[in-house]
């Protein structure tokens, strides 16, 4: 029982002394929060760092101040505390790309604060750092390179002011772009939330380029012929079957030969710089050669190619005199000696051009005279008996057409384009007597220029664009014109040259 009595009145005792610390305690918080100063307000707000999803603050130490509470206000809403920091710094992370954020600080000093100055709030949005972009155009292609940039999901692409499109990578080839022309570049990043966020603006680059000028490829029934024309960029060209290199050559041209009808080819050419390492855009085609009926301009073509090479085989001459008969053809076997049989490599004025459409152009009225010994006379009634013939007057030489007959009192002649004619001219037997001529030397004696409107009847190599499949891409257009032949008188009139 003693014991017991003694354990209570220290139990007593000791709890005693809780409740004086207690109190004391109390008492000296009391006076802790009656003797606080109340800190300044907070000066020298500012943003130090930012990023698209972060924003770190800032501002002078405060008088009085042994810490800070941060208030944060989204979209100009109430301000909201959201943190609390013994230093006059603080980073807000997990922040939304191109959203208005305002940031409020107050200064604390135990129980007492500066005030919450709203109007003094720092205004912040996250936003994509502005890329930088470079060009390079080695490769035939506009290539531009872009600065990586943290937070962005794309890049838009603005070509000459305006999108041409997105890129999800920091390269961008601008296949479409148009050669011989200028072209201007700027890139934003992009960041999409709800709605996609734009950087700024990149820097401005700019680039050109050169194509390979007056390409062309045309066909007989042997060879497929490359033709360009020279650039000052390049001083070399690469010409590719698929991805197989064919030739490399300082030339403009380039010759296919035993290609088969109808069959699809790829064919490319590109210009090359040995100093500079430069490539031109690549001319690629995927053609065919097609076997067509002749049209009115394949006839004329024919024409003309068939007068010109007469006049580049040195063993064909003017006729004359007693050697050869003057009307006559040689293919045709009609062009016989007066004296004796057999026949000589001759052809006056007229009967050469007939020959070109009968031979060349295969016009069949032509050709049923050429093949009986005849040939079209030297009047405007002699070219109007055939249906397929205009007369046209005397334009002048600009506006002449491809394979015009020019005539005159006392010569025929084919225009073959470019200012050029090719004739058989009085100038004696021997070599070289049918050629080609400049037009302007001759073309004061012309009375009339006939227009041949038909067909021929022969057959044109065309080389066509086709699809993947085959599918020609573009047809040649449909001869709409009327030519009905009529029967004509043949001519076999004398000429004087």
């Amino acid at each position: 029982m003693k014991n017991k009595s003694n354990t209570k009145k220290v139990n007593k005792k000791v709890t005693k002394t809780f409740l004086i610390a207690d109190a004391a305690m109390i008492v000296i918080t009391m006076l802790v929060i009656a003797l606080s100063v109340k800190p300044a307000d907070v000066q020298g707000l500012k943003l130090t760092n930012s990023t698209f999803s972060s924003a770190t603050i800032e501002w002078t130490a405060s008088d009085g101040a042994n810490g800070y509470k941060i208030y944060r206000a989204e979209e100009a809403g109430d301000f909201q505390y959201i943190e609390s920091t013994l230093d006059n710094k603080f980073e807000d992370i997990n922040l939304e790309t191109g959203k208005n954020y305002e940031y409020a600080v107050v200064a604390r000093n135990g129980l007492k604060t500066s005030e919450l100055n709203k109007s003094n709030a720092l205004k912040v949005m996250p936003a994509l750092e502005t890329p930088n972009i470079s060009v390079e155009t080695k490769t035939g292609n506009i290539e531009l390179s872009i600065s990586k940039i943290d937070g962005a999901r794309g890049y838009e692409i603005i070509r000459d002011g305006k999108p041409i499109g997105e890129a999800t990578d920091v390269k961008f080839v601008d296949k479409d772009a148009s050669t011989d022309e200028k072209h201007s570049y700027t890139v934003k990043a992009i960041r999409y939330t709800e709605n996609p966020v734009y950087s700024k603006e990149s820097n401005k680059v700019e680039a050109e380029l050169h194509s390979i000028p007056g390409f062309e490829m045309t066909a007989d029934d042997q060879t497929i012929s490359l033709e360009w024309a020279s650039s000052e960029y390049y001083d070399g060209y690469k010409v590719y079957m698929e991805d197989e290199l064919l030739t490399e050559t300082e030339g403009t041209s380039y010759t296919l030969d035993d290609y088969d009808i109808d069959k699809i080819y790829n064919i490319k050419v590109v210009g090359s710089n040995s100093e500079t390492e430069y490539l031109s855009p690549a001319i690629a085609k995927r053609i065919k050669v097609a076997e067509e009926p002749m049209d009115n301009e394949g006839a004329r073509k024919a024409a003309c190619d068939w007068g010109v090479m007469i006049a580049n085989d040195n063993s064909f001459a003017y006729g004359e005199g007693d050697t050869a008969h003057r009307t006559g053809c040689y293919f045709c076997g009609t062009n016989t000696r007066k004296k004796g049989p057999g026949y000589e490599k001759t052809y006056c004025c007229n009967p050469f051009v007939h020959a070109a459409y009968a031979h060349g152009a295969r016009d069949p009225q032509m050709l049923a005279t050429c093949q009986r010994g005849g040939s079209i006379g030297m009047s405007e009634g002699d070219y109007t008996r055939y249906g397929n013939w205009d007369i046209v007057g005397k334009p002048s030489i600009p506006n002449l057409e491809m394979g015009d007959v020019l005539v005159s009192g006392g010569h025929v002649m084919l225009y073959i384009g470019d200012g050029t004619i090719v004739h058989a001219a009085d100038e004696g037997w021997g070599a070289g007597t049918i050629s080609e001529a400049s037009c302007s030397r001759f073309y004061g004696m012309v009375e009339f220029v006939a227009r041949y409107r038909g067909n021929g009847d022969g057959t044109m190599y065309k080389v066509r664009e086709v699809d993947e499949n085959g599918n020609i891409i573009e047809t040649p257009a449909e001869n709409t014109e009327n030519t009905e032949n009529t029967e004509n008188t043949d001519s076999e009139e004398e000429e004087e040259d």
